[in-house]
């Protein structure tokens, strides 16, 4: 979708460096179906040769602990299984979380995966969260066409890095027309016929915002309350955030989480590169 959005932009600035190519429009549904057909050309690969691994069961399911050395599973095609191990690894992810916003019970609202999944391009996209998410598909949707705000409750975007990073990157998507609100929180939001109103309260003033639709980009939550950890003595953070030393280890023996489940980043390269731990401190170390 990135690249499409890349192309779309291009296009539009083809008149600059004297190539002149007439009006733009973008099919979301194209765009859409291209993306699909990537994932899942991926994905079915990913899984087919996982299948063709010997020694290697891959089963479909919801899984929880029933106890430390335990895992039931409800089938996806109906049924259960359970399954004991010496060694068990959580890489269960994470899933979008929902602030406390009055009134966002009350409208619909996309996230990161259903904002994807549009037929068509918003005409005013509103977001909430400066984060790595909320600027990525602000810049995408203000590339495809869409008037985009993004609304932060911090003084600058991208809290995790260093001030004069976040500010260059406000620059580059106020360039691309993106508007940025800084230091400001939404307060309240409500269905408004077709759109979406959203107050925002400012240093200095509030301020209503009308849009078509609303991405929610505010964080992550662990999907560590289905697993059912107490069974298995796994402890968390206050955040639901599995806890671990510097090997993965959790507070369980011979259980261990990889990926964003236990915090930090949470970017896909992370839970690969924690298999090199993995790797190091256990599968290395008893071929040793």
């Amino acid at each position: 979708m990135v690249a499409s959005g890349r192309v779309a932009y291009l296009t539009r600035r083809a008149p600059d460096y004297g190539v002149h190519t007439g009006p733009v429009s973008v099919d979301m549904a194209k765009v859409r179906k291209r993306k699909r057909d990537i994932v899942d050309s991926f994905r079915n690969g990913s899984q087919s040769r996982i299948e063709k691994t010997a020694n290697l069961e891959l089963i479909f399911g919801d899984a929880s602990f029933s106890g430390s050395k335990t895992v039931s599973v409800r089938l996806q095609d109906g049924g259960y299984r359970t399954l004991s191990a010496r060694y068990i690894f959580i890489n269960a992810g994470t899933r979008a979380s929902r602030p406390k916003l009055d009134g966002l019970d009350n409208v619909p609202f996309l996230d990161n995966a259903s904002v994807m999944e549009l037929d068509a391009v918003p005409d005013h996209l509103l977001i909430l969260g400066g984060g790595y998410i909320g600027l990525e598909f602000g810049q995408l949707f203000r590339r495809l066409g869409s008037r985009v705000t993004i609304v932060q409750s911090a003084r600058q975007l991208l809290t995790r890095e260093d001030p004069d990073i976040a500010e260059e990157v406000a620059h580059i998507l106020q360039q691309d027309g993106v508007d940025v609100m800084l230091s400001s929180n939404a307060t309240h939001v409500e269905q408004s016929g077709p759109n979406i109103r959203l107050q925002v309260l400012s240093e200095h003033a509030s301020t209503t915002l009308d849009g078509s639709h609303l991405l929610v980009a505010t964080g992550r939550a662990p999907n560590s309350d289905t697993l059912n950890l107490a069974a298995a003595g796994v402890q968390t953070s206050d955040r639901g955030f599995i806890q671990v030393n510097d090997r993965l280890e959790t507070t369980a023996e011979g259980v261990y989480a990889l990926g964003d489940i236990k915090g930090g980043p949470a970017f896909t390269h992370i839970s690969y590169d924690d298999f090199r731990i993995i790797r190091s401190n256990l599968i290395e170390k008893k071929t040793a």
